[in-house]
């Protein structure tokens, strides 16, 4: 839809998908609802594959203000490289461990990818190189983090 210049849609779907996955969590913990092995595993890897392919939509059509290839890079090589380990730690300990910081950048590749979305349909200017850098540093620290917890912080027997 992106590559076809479709960006109100583009960015109606995106939203939709935000809200469909934060409605999921809020239900879910509304009505107590426990979710099984699959579901811990699967929710956050389907979290991840949904910002892999808006990241690599944006990168890939041509764009006004398109994103970098190191902003791509580092958002999906922090996805190549925590999935599977996650996905593992999660169960051989079967539960799932997120970090504050994971969330924290998540939450900032949506804010960015929406930011990209909107200047791209308003037709606004917009240097997004700053952007880029918060967004690189929040996919560094979240890599870090989640790496010290499962595996640094998981051999002392702390969680």
């Amino acid at each position: 839809m992106l590559q076809n210049g479709r960006l109100p849609e583009s960015l109606l779907v995106f939203v939709v998908g935000i809200l469909s996955d934060k409605l999921d969590g809020f239900l879910a913990r509304k009505l107590r609802v426990e979710k099984g092995m699959f579901g811990r595993i699967i929710d956050p890897v389907s979290d991840r594959i949904f910002v892999a392919f808006s990241f690599l939509g944006l990168y890939l059509t041509p764009l006004k203000t398109d994103v970098s290839f190191f902003a791509v890079f580092f958002t999906l090589g922090q996805d190549i490289l925590l999935a599977p380990v996650g996905a593992y730690i999660a169960i051989k300990r079967q539960r799932a461990v997120v970090s504050l910081l994971g969330k924290l950048a998540t939450l900032y590749q949506y804010i960015f990818v929406l930011l990209l979305l909107t200047v791209n349909l308003t037709g606004f200017s917009l240097n997004p190189e700053p952007f880029e850098l918060l967004l690189i540093l929040f996919n560094l620290l979240s890599a870090g983090h989640h790496l010290y917890l499962w595996l640094l912080k998981g051999r002392s027997g702390v969680f």
